[in-house]
This record gives structure tokens, C-alpha cells and sequence, in this order.
């Protein structure tokens, strides 16, 4: 297989006269920066990532993947097999930044003593990020920008003609969409809200009370040289196209040659190793393999928990990959001590917190309050977070209230995230819990969460609202589950409840059957206003929920009836159901969790 890898700072990436072709088998732009966790909310991700790096004052490299590409180097034009997602993206922070200055050129929002030299500066910075996302094409006199990112014609709509508009700081009421269709809309309104999002967090970061000062010029200008000179990406060029697809594939499905987990592993038992060779008569009798298969036996030691070990260590996102940024603790924070060599000291820092970590995943907790907790937030939709937050504080907290106090408030925040307008998904306040944590104050960890009062009564409000992404609807029937698994009395039985396989159903359908009841017994109003409410909703395996359909409630009941889990069980007992019935459910439903979250 022949094909070259390179590593670039972004400065060379988007050199000059490089241009990257978007092919028409591509997916349409997905990243999003409005998402509810970290599952689709990458623009947020990434602009968190990258500022924390900057200012963190890291001398090292910010590496932000790899990306395929078409081509052998003699033109320095790549058809984009992977990584046309991270590609765009940048182009849309560049071009975050040009508009950010130019309003502030068209706003003089500058100190008036040193207008002309702010102006120049603009200017300046302008055309350099002109430079990184448009190609000068000249013929004779004549002088034209052309896009070094372009998107191939898709048939039905033109994409690229959407990026050039939001690459010149245009406004989307300049696209027609009166013929789109709603993935069309949906997409082209991504492009845009997206470098909306870039320009909002660049004026909350480089403005002072409004004004661009020197001070914040000079550090927007250092940021700008961090992007050019400091970010990298793994470019990997491929003659072909059934080459470039095979490398992709390997890197997507198969996953790279050693992952996170042999690479610790092969450190650990290295390192034990050298001390014996070093020490032969002290440490005659160390297995260095033994050390790793009584932690690989004994806990739940998955690649994922190198990462997590790392984040709610540091207390901020990897810097490099996990196991690298691992050897770099190793490394700084742990020295020899008169009677241990520090990789034993080490050995028991992983083994406490693989501990935890196990505790954590296993539920394995007998306070059946801190256990539920634990359960929902695990399966809150931001499991990496969540699991750091949850290592830094199980391993830094032994008292059950105080931690069950910090759950609380901690639990409050997720929802509100997720069912809240006015708040955007960051990793940041994780990671500011998690410093707080790591240094013993679980009280400052606990203020980054806390909800104020109007965010309290908007999220006890929101509950009574329509919730039309299934996934947060789901999330919310396993709180209203684990609010009432908690009430009940020690039995011989326990009922578990397996989140990974529960599935929203909606018992008033979404589509429902002609002649069926839902069209009959229920008014059009009605169905409008509680479809999409959690009184409408229940739990169900995948396989059931098929099975029900659309169908009566006479058929609905008999699949309902299948399942031992109580809330959809005592739906199934009932020969039919009303509008009074799910107004009622609705408001027990809403009662249980606002006295669970204690609102």
C-alpha cells in the first residue's frame, strides 16, 4: 500500500495554493455546536480544546487527528476521503475570526486614542486569514479569491455556494430555501449558527467590557499564531481512491494497532522490568506480568479508563492522546520516596482509582440514594464528563451525605443542560469541578453546578414541556425509574433496570393507525399538546417497542403487558385509556421528579 503521512501545522495546511475537494459521496456538514452533550456538540468541543490549550501556555503541539486524502503531492489539490467535518470546521473558525474583526472595524468599538493603529492591525490579521481560506487566482490585472475548501455540487442543492457565503461573512437570508428540503434547511442553518457560535465565544474572550483593548488584541494575535503554528494534523495522502479508502477504513473500523489499554500496559510492565533489572536483589522475586494481570483481572480496566484516569487527574481535556499525557504524570508528579520506587507508587495511584472506576460502572454501591444517582448520571448522555467528575470525587470524598449533597446539585445541572434553552453544553465547568475536587474543596466543586433561581424554576417548568428528542425522553423515564426504585422497601427481589436496552415508547402514537382508538377517544388538541409529554411516554425493549407499533390500545396492552417493569405494567392491566388518564399520569410523573430534584 503505497501513501505518505505527513504532520501539519495548520499554516501549511491551508498553504498557499492548496485546495481541498469535498466529493459529492460525502455525507453533508454534521458537527454541531447546540447539541446537549458531548455526543453532538464537536464545534463546542473542539473551541473549548483549543482555547484551554492556549491558554494553559503548553509548549508542545496541539494535535487534532488525521484526515485522508487524494492525491500524490504534485498538485496541491486533495480530494477529502476523511476529515472534510474537522477541515470545514476550521475554515469556519478562520472565518469566525475575519468577521469578528471586521465588525469591530465597522463598530469602532477600538479606544479612540489609537484608532489607526487598531485599524492596521485588523487589516493586517484580515488578510492573513484570507490567506488561510482563499487562494489569490490571478489572470493579467484581474484578482479573484477562490476557496481552498470546496464542497462538490450535490445534486438538489449547492452546499458550496453556502460555504462561500459564510466564508465572506454573509448572511443566510442570501440563500434561497423556499424548494429546500428539511435536511437542506438543517444543514445550511448549521454552517451558519456555527460561525455565529465561534463569533460569540471570540467576543466573550477577546473583549473587555465590549472594547478590543491592547491587551486582548495581543492575545487574540497569539491565538491566532497558536491555530497557524501549533495545531497539527496527521495528513495522509494516498494516490488513489481505493487506497485512500482502505486506510480509512482501517482507521475507522478496526481501530489503530495498539489502543490506550496495551500501550499502559506495555509501559507498566516495562517500567517494572527496568527496576528489577536495576535492583536484582531487592526485587528478585517480581513478576512485572503479574502486576498487570491482577489489575486486568481484578477491575475494569478498558482503554476508557486511561482517559479517564488522565482528564480527572489533570483536571482538563488530553493534550496529547491519553497515554501519552499518562506517561507525562508519570513523569511529573510522582518521585521516589525513601522506601518505594516510584512506579509502585504509581502501580497503587492506578489501583485506587481503578477501584473507584469499577465501583462506578458496576454500581457496586450499597446506599440504594447514591447508587440511583450514580445510575442516571452515568446514563445521562455524557458519560466521559460525568465519569470524571465521578473518579475525581469518589477518590477525594469518603463522606456519603456530602457526596450524595453533590450529586444532587450535580444532577440538577445535567438536566437543566439537556432541557434548558438558555444553556449550551462546555466541558469546562467539568473541569473546573474536578480541580476543585482534586484539591480537596468539594464545596467550590459543588458551586460550579449550582443552579440559580430562575434557572431552577425555568428547569422545574421544562418538565412539563413536550420533549421531542426521543433520547432525552428516555433519559428522563429512567430519573422518574430510579426516583421511584429508591422509595421502595428492601425485598428479596430487586428489579434492575437495563438502560442499554430500554427504548422510548410513545402510547398515544406519533402516526397513529386510521380507525384506530388514538384518532377516536382523543381529541386533535389533545394529541398536539401531550404526544411529545413524558405522561405520553413509557419504557420498552427495542423489540417491543416494534411490536407495538402504531396499533389500538387493545393490541398496545398485550406488548405491554410482557414487560415486569412497573411503569409500563400498569398500563398494560387497564382495558383502555383516557385523556384524563394521561393528564394524570403526566402529573405524577412531573410530581415524582420535582420532589426527587427537591425543586
Amino acid at each position: 500500500m503505497e501513501f505518505i503521512t505527513e504532520q501539519k501545522v495548520l499554516n501549511d495546511l491551508f498553504g498557499n495554493e492548496m485546495t481541498y475537494i469535498i466529493p459529492e459521496y460525502q455525507r453533508p456538514y454534521s458537527w454541531d455546536c447546540l447539541g446537549k452533550s458531548d455526543k453532538n456538540n464537536q464545534v463546542n468541543v473542539i473551541w473549548q480544546d483549543l482555547i484551554d490549550f492556549y491558554e494553559s501556555k503548553n509548549a508542545n503541539i496541539y494535535f487534532m487527528g488525521s484526515m485522508v486524502v487524494i492525491g500524490d503531492g504534485t498538485k496541491r489539490a486533495y480530494e477529502v476521503v476523511d476529515g472534510q467535518q474537522r477541515l470545514t470546521t476550521l475554515t469556519i473558525l478562520f472565518t469566525a475570526i475575519k468577521c469578528f474583526l471586521n465588525e469591530i472595524r465597522v463598530k469602532k468599538n477600538i479606544p479612540l486614542a489609537n484608532q489607526t493603529e487598531f485599524l492596521e492591525f485588523i487589516k493586517a490579521s484580515t488578510n492573513n486569514l484570507d490567506t488561510l481560506i482563499f487562494n489569490e487566482k490571478r489572470n493579467g490585472l484581474y484578482r479573484k479569491a477562490e476557496k481552498k475548501v470546496k464542497i462538490m455540487q450535490t445534486i438538489g442543492f449547492d452546499y458550496d455556494n453556502v460555504l462561500k457565503i459564510v466564508m465572506e461573512c454573509g448572511d443566510i437570508s442570501s440563500i434561497s430555501l423556499k424548494d429546500a428540503t428539511e435536511e437542506q434547511k438543517e444543514v445550511t442553518h448549521r454552517y451558519f449558527k456555527n460561525r455565529l457560535f465561534f463569533i460569540e465565544q471570540l467576543k466573550q474572550t477577546f473583549l473587555k467590557d465590549g472594547i478590543f483593548t491592547n491587551e486582548t488584541a495581543e492575545n487574540l494575535d497569539g491565538f491566532f499564531e497558536f491555530l497557524r503554528n501549533k495545531v497539527t494534523i496527521l495528513q495522509i495522502r494516498a494516490p488513489q481512491f481505493d487506497i485512500a479508502y482502505q486506510i480509512f477504513e482501517i482507521l475507522n473500523n478496526r481501530g489503530l494497532p495498539l489502543s490506550n489499554k496495551d500501550l499502559f500496559r506495555n509501559f507498566l510492565i516495562s517500567e517494572f522490568h527496568i527496576l528489577k533489572t536495576l535492583k536484582p536483589d531487592k526485587y528478585a522475586k517480581l513478576d512485572p506480568n503479574k502486576k498487570w494481570r491482577d489489575l486486568d483481572a481484578s477491575y475494569e480496566l478498558n482503554t476508557e479508563f486511561v482517559s479517564r484516569y488522565v482528564e480527572s487527574t489533570r483536571g482538563r481535556s488530553q493534550q496529547h492522546s491519553a497515554f501519552n499525557d499518562l506517561q507525562d504524570i508519570y513523569k511529573e508528579s510522582f518521585k521516589h520516596s525513601l522506601k518505594e520506587h516510584k512506579i509502585h507508587i504509581f502501580y497503587k495511584d492506578i489501583e485506587r482509582n481503578l477501584s473507584v472506576y469499577t465501583q462506578i460502572l458496576q454500581l457496586d454501591f450499597s446506599n440504594k440514594i447514591l447508587k440511583n444517582k450514580i445510575a442516571f448520571l452515568i446514563h445521562s448522555g455524557n458519560l466521559s464528563n460525568v465519569l470524571n467528575v465521578l473518579l475525581s470525587l469518589l477518590r477525594n470524598e469518603s463522606d456519603e451525605t456530602k457526596i450524595i449533597d453533590f450529586l444532587k446539585i450535580f444532577e440538577k445541572n445535567i438536566l437543566y443542560t439537556l432541557l434548558g434553552t438558555a444553556k449550551r453544553f462546555s466541558t469546562k465547568p467539568f473541569y473546573e469541578a474536578i480541580q476543585a475536587l482534586n484539591e480537596q474543596k468539594i464545596e467550590d466543586a459543588q458551586k460550579v453546578f449550582v443552579l440559580n433561581a430562575v434557572e431552577l424554576d425555568e428547569l422545574k417548568n421544562v418538565l412539563d414541556m413536550p420533549i421531542k428528542d426521543n433520547e432525552i425522553g428516555r433519559i428522563m423515564l429512567v430519573k422518574y425509574y430510579y426516583s421511584l426504585e429508591s422509595k421502595l422497601p428492601k425485598d428479596v427481589v430487586a428489579q434492575h433496570l437495563e438502560v442499554e436496552n430500554a427504548s422510548l415508547e410513545h402510547i398515544i402514537p406519533q402516526n397513529p393507525d386510521v380507525k384506530t382508538n388514538w384518532l377516536t377517544d382523543f381529541s386533535n388538541t389533545f394529541r398536539k399538546n401531550y404526544t411529545y409529554k413524558l405522561g405520553n411516554m413509557t419504557l420498552l425493549t427495542q423489540k417491543m417497542n416494534s411490536a407495538a407499533r402504531n396499533f389500538d390500545f387493545s393490541k398496545k396492552r398485550l406488548v405491554y403487558d410482557q414487560t415486569i417493569l412497573t411503569m409500563t405494567k400498569e398500563i398494560a392491566v387497564l382495558t383502555l385509556i383516557d385523556e384524563d388518564f394521561i393528564e394524570k399520569r403526566h402529573q405524577k410523573i412531573i410530581d415524582a421528579l420535582i420532589l426527587e430534584l427537591e425543586l
